[in-house]
């Protein structure tokens, strides 16, 4: 299955050396190419950056074929002593 798109979202929000807002993105899916068409997987969501109950995600071409093949990062392991 090939990646087709990266999806990307807008996670944090900060001003450069300018003093210009800008935002970081960070990849939260891809969608592939199957034999039965287009298949979207979202590995992570943005909890903090939903507004009215929906996030806005784009769609990125991948930049280059050795980069559409990386494995995504492994999610952070979740300490065991949370107080709940």
């Amino acid at each position: 299955m090939a990646v087709v798109y990266y999806i990307k979202a807008a996670v944090s929000e900060y001003t450069d050396k300018e003093n210009n807002p800008k935002k970081k993105y960070s990849t939260i899916g891809i969608v592939m190419e199957t034999k039965h068409g287009l298949m979207m997987k979202i590995e992570t969501i943005p909890l903090l950056q939903l507004k009215g109950g929906s996030i806005m995600a784009y769609l990125n071409t991948p930049e280059d074929e050795k980069k559409s093949q990386e494995p995504a990062p492994e999610a952070a392991p979740v300490p065991d002593d949370l107080p709940f």
